[in-house]
């Protein structure tokens, strides 16, 4: 009989952190960032479609003190954006948001001499 109450413990808790483990699980997001003139493209990329559609893509430039966001747009439901912007020497890079399940994503730095 006490074997069988642990049993019963065990099983309740687990039962009671499984959705709290899943439910914190977020979906991996990339973010590529290229240079085509006269604007930054780049793709927001995920296996799963939802976290590629209409994502809020913010362009930066690094600069001492806080970065300056050069620009917004909203992913195509191929994940694909793009940003104008006056090009200077620098570098640059962009992010997006955390959006429900959909992980935040940062691309890497893209040096414009």
């Amino acid at each position: 009989m006490p074997t069988n109450r642990c049993l019963l413990i065990v099983v309740s808790i687990v039962a009671l952190l499984l959705p709290a483990a899943t439910a914190s699980a977020a979906t991996s997001t990339k973010l590529v960032i290229s240079l085509k003139l006269p604007a930054f493209n780049g793709t927001v990329q995920s296996s799963k479609a939802a976290c590629k559609k209409n994502r809020t893509v913010k362009l930066y430039k690094e600069k001492a003190g806080p970065d300056r966001l050069l620009g917004t747009d909203k992913s195509n439901k191929k994940g694909k954006w793009s940003i104008p912007a006056k090009l200077s020497s620098g570098n640059y890079y962009a992010k997006a948001p955390k959006r429900g399940s959909c992980s935040a994503a940062k691309s890497n730095v893209l040096p414009v001499a």
